[in-house]
């Protein structure tokens, strides 16, 4: 492609694609060049209130416009490895939104995409909203060595039609689609040194469909970090909060993986980004919080960050991206293990 800009087909017209096509209009670095659907008729609509980008059916058609430098998949998790294997295949960057089937298939994508000299990235927003960042930095600062780790993670659905609850399409259902979250919270603020020492994982499961509503659990390392997880669907309300216990202070957010104050979901300029902590013999209303401002949306960033990487082709920060996805993955996939999967 011709341009400065980075373009970027989306495959897939579900709820995510349209928060990732509205970022990805928002970007300075990408332009979305066109989409895709199995049946040209939803991508069309999908379009409908965004024109510019071409309505195209099926896989093949997007992969061979010249105007597609990356693909930005918004699948169900049954046919995310074949399309991102196709598209790296064809040379393009892959975006892939989570929920994944396996550490054996991420690895399958990273392995082909290192192969290739195409970026891969998971599309997990949190990670690229400057507050992870700030705390990855102060960590150690304020807390010291992190040792554990909370997070709970509901998101209230009730409607067994959901593909979350459709075990076919999402084999890992509520543990893939919020508790990937947890563990990459684990992955960027907690980082254990050691391998995994024991997991527990206790579901709730859909009576119907085998579909798990909601589970707790614990994930411990032979390096002394644990972390403990609730998420599901059952709360009946929006929670999103972790936190991270050091060996001499502790940081907190509720909003952990999609900030309050400007992301896809919610929009309140009055509640600054940012986290909680505290030290000593602090009570809780002495807390301090500690602001993180962002320029964009945690969405645009990513969005930023992936076209970045695609054009520059940095191997080190490539693999980097990689391994957290990996390593997230395989920490997924030992909870949904002790989940009786």
């Amino acid at each position: 492609m011709q341009s400065s800009q980075l373009g970027i087909g989306i495959v897939g017209t579900g709820m995510i694609a349209g928060p990732i096509a509205d970022a990805i209009a928002k970007s300075k670095k990408a332009t979305l060049t066109a989409v895709s659907s199995r049946r040209i008729e939803n991508a069309r609509k999908f379009l409908a209130e965004r024109p510019g980008p071409a309505a195209v059916e099926g896989i093949d058609a997007l992969l061979s416009r010249a105007d597609v430098d990356a693909i930005y998949v918004a699948t169900p998790t049954a046919a995310k490895e074949a399309i991102a294997l196709a598209a790296i295949g064809a040379g393009k960057h892959v975006l892939v939104d989570k929920p994944f089937a396996d550490r054996a298939s991420v690895l399958r994508m990273t392995e082909a995409a290192a192969a290739r000299n195409v970026a891969y990235m998971d599309a997990t927003h949190f990670v690229h909203h400057p507050r992870t960042a700030a705390i990855r930095a102060a960590s150690g600062e304020k807390i010291g060595l992190p040792r554990s780790l909370h997070t709970a993670l509901y998101v209230s659905i009730s409607d067994s039609s959901n593909i979350r609850f459709n075990p076919r399409e999402e084999p890992m259902t509520a543990l893939g689609d919020l508790a990937w979250y947890s563990m990459r919270a684990v992955v960027e603020y907690l980082r254990p040194a050691g391998k995994i020492a024991k997991v527990a994982t206790v579901p709730e499961r859909d009576a119907n469909t085998g579909a798990i509503l909601r589970a707790a659990g614990l994930i411990a390392f032979e390096s002394g970090e644990v972390s403990t997880f609730d998420i599901g669907h059952t709360a009946g309300t929006v929670i999103m909060e972790l936190q991270l216990l050091g060996s001499r202070g502790y940081i907190r957010m509720d909003d952990f993986v999609l900030d309050w104050n400007n992301s896809f979901a919610f929009k309140y300029p009055e509640v600054p980004a940012g986290y909680y902590h505290r030290t000593g013999e602090m009570a809780p209303n002495q807390e301090t919080f500690i602001q993180t401002p962002a320029t964009n949306a945690q969405e645009v960033e990513m969005i930023d960050t992936f076209s970045e990487l695609a054009t520059t082709g940095d191997a080190a920060r490539m693999a980097s991206y990689a391994a957290a996805s990996l390593q997230t993955m395989e920490y997924l996939d030992a909870v949904w293990a002790a989940a009786g999967a």
